[in-house]
């Protein structure tokens, strides 16, 4: 897919601050343009004083460390309306661990979770320490209705990282030379958040890639709460993948043969369940 564009949103919190630096990793290996802009990541988080100007020095200093193009967004309010707003414009807007965190969880989602139905682009958890560029990234093919989205997607983002399909819910009567390499000791067959999670910590993954419904239905039923699900399993990076995310054509004819090559290798077509 074309790739112009990251904001990330920083409560300017060590760890609102940790997803900027990795959202300039990301802009820096793309060659894309960095937007920062501050949000509190609750309604009920008051706006701290002087945050244009602590902005405008996170922003001066991602340019300085990375080279990179630098955009600082004016609006302080940090409603998730204006964050969406400014989302528009974005290829993948890059998020810190308190967003996956609220007071509010039970009566309307955790802020990520909110936020997810209302963005387009897709949605980066950043949670790790941001030491080097992701080295393994884990795709949860079964998230999604069109699994060669989530591949292509993440070789075309992680290009230099080592991408590992995972299918979860095997047969019982499939051999073990038709199961993909790795394969964890997996919990029972029909929690597939956890079979995800456990894959990903049996393969030291980085990231893991997840497919997610914008909109209420059947369809957020099934991968929805999937995608939740991770989200509060695991304590690695997360990426959410809009179900009706489109990629660039050009992108998707160079890599059809490798996701028809990770099929042959697993014996699992794509989107097979079991």
């Amino acid at each position: 897919m074309n790739f112009h564009s990251i904001l990330a949103i920083t409560n300017l919190s060590p760890q609102g601050n940790r997803a900027v630096l990795r959202a300039a990793m990301l802009a820096a290996q793309r060659r894309a343009l960095l937007k920062i802009m501050y949000a509190p990541s609750d309604a009920d988080e008051s706006v701290r004083t002087g945050v244009e100007q602590d902005v405008r020095r996170l922003a001066a200093e991602m340019y300085t460390r990375f080279d990179i193009l630098v955009k600082n967004v004016a609006d302080t309010g940090g409603h998730l309306d204006a964050v969406a707003e400014e989302a528009r414009w974005a290829d993948m807007l890059v998020v810190g661990e308190q967003w996956n965190q609220s007071t509010k969880t039970f009566s309307c989602g955790r802020p990520i979770e909110r936020l997810q139905r209302i963005v387009h682009c897709p949605i980066l958890l950043a949670r790790l320490e941001v030491v080097d560029r992701y080295r393994r990234v884990l795709v949860a093919i079964d998230s999604t209705p069109d699994p060669s989205t989530l591949l292509k997607l993440a070789r075309s983002h992680y290009s230099d990282a080592e991408v590992e399909p995972f299918y979860p819910l095997f047969r019982a009567s499939d051999s073990p030379s038709a199961r993909p390499s790795r394969v964890a000791a997996l919990p029972r067959r029909g929690d597939v958040a956890r079979q995800a999670v456990t894959q990903e910590q049996h393969s030291n993954a980085d990231l893991i890639v997840v497919g997610k419904g914008r909109r209420y239905g059947f369809s957020d039923l099934l991968f929805g709460q999937m995608a939740h699900r991770v989200l509060r399993l695991t304590s690695r990076d997360v990426l959410l993948v809009p179900l009706d995310l489109r990629l660039d054509p050009v992108a998707e004819m160079t890599t059809s043969s490798m996701a028809r090559r990770d099929q042959a290798a697993t014996g699992h077509p794509a989107g097979s369940i079991g």
